[in-house]
């Protein structure tokens, strides 16, 4: 009896730790994902391709404001480095909210990100406003970009 008595009491400290761990693994998680977002800002306003690049896994596809497929770390590189070194070389990039973080899985996120984009050489003097939709996961320890959408916001659209 007591043998099934010490039992249930360790058994009960187990679940109770893991039951206490989920929200600072949550947290944790949170944490590394608006730093995804933040990185990704601050690479856009040094106009760097690398850096943007480097907040997607390998494996990553990206759909921009007009439709274009991009697949692969290397060849959403190879736009962010066209675009940053032509029409998007004196665009600023700013977060104005993460709108949701919703976990699908523990190690896989979905987010939405309200986003502005001034200085596009292409429409002076414009500033648009973007909802992006973003799908991060966690692999190897680390949180990034798998795939996205960036749909630009119409007039009226909150």
């Amino acid at each position: 009896m007591k043998k099934i008595v010490l039992a249930l009491i360790a058994l009960s400290s187990v679940f109770a730790h893991s039951t206490s761990a989920q929200p600072d693994n949550r947290t944790t998680s949170q944490e590394a994902i608006k730093s995804v977002i933040t990185n990704y800002e601050q690479a856009w306003n040094r106009h760097d391709a690398k850096a943007l690049a480097e907040q997607y896994h390998t494996d990553a596809t990206w759909v921009n404001w007009f439709g274009a497929y991009y697949k692969g770390r290397a060849e959403i590189e190879k736009h962010y480095q066209t675009t940053h070194t032509t029409y998007f070389k004196s665009t600023q990039f700013t977060t104005r909210s993460i709108e949701d973080i919703t976990f699908l899985k523990p190690d896989m996120a979905l987010v939405h990100v309200r986003t502005d984009l001034s200085g596009d050489e292409r429409y002076p003097g414009q500033t648009f406003r973007f909802r992006r939709t973003i799908l991060l996961t966690n692999k190897e320890g680390s949180w990034r970009i798998v795939a996205g959408q960036n749909a630009k916001l119409n007039e009226g659209i909150n």
